[in-house]
């Protein structure tokens, strides 16, 4: 299938590397499906809307930065698996051109079913952060302010 982008222009995508956002990303919810784009040769990638032009978001893996999660039985549920091991999860990642800043919006992954090419965004909660999100050694937690 084409799909039309404005950044990368008309991009050619296989069916079988669409990934479905059944309730779409939270601000985006009528947007359902999406297509991971590599980016050079880095750890980032595009995720880009098939059905939106102009909407790509910056992804990123976990590891880039040394974090691992624990997902909840319950979290694998919406994936249609009990393994985790058919999870991938990435991070939204923005950019701060003023404060030259990079955040990766750790409390939000976005969980991937590699089989069923299912997808959800996890917002977690204060106590799930805690239990779910394993920093670097060295690392902390800053509220925001």
């Amino acid at each position: 299938m084409k799909v039309e982008t404005t950044r990368f222009g008309t991009i050619e995508v296989n069916d079988d590397k669409l990934l479905e956002f059944p309730w779409g990303i939270p601000g985006f919810e009528s947007i359902k499906r999406y297509v991971l784009l590599e980016y050079k040769d880095g750890p980032f990638q595009w995720l880009q809307a098939v059905d939106e032009p102009s909407l790509a978001f910056v992804v990123c893996p976990p590891e880039a930065i040394g974090v691992q999660y624990k997902i909840p039985r319950e979290k694998l549920e919406p994936l249609e698996t009990t393994n985790p091991n058919e999870v991938i999860i990435l991070n939204l990642i923005s950019f701060d051109r003023e404060k030259e800043i990079i955040r990766f919006h750790l409390r939000s992954p976005l969980l991937f079913n590699v089989e069923t090419r299912k997808a959800y965004q996890w917002t977690m909660d204060r106590d799930e952060v805690k239990n779910c999100i394993i920093l670097p050694q060295g690392m902390e937690w800053q509220e925001a302010k």
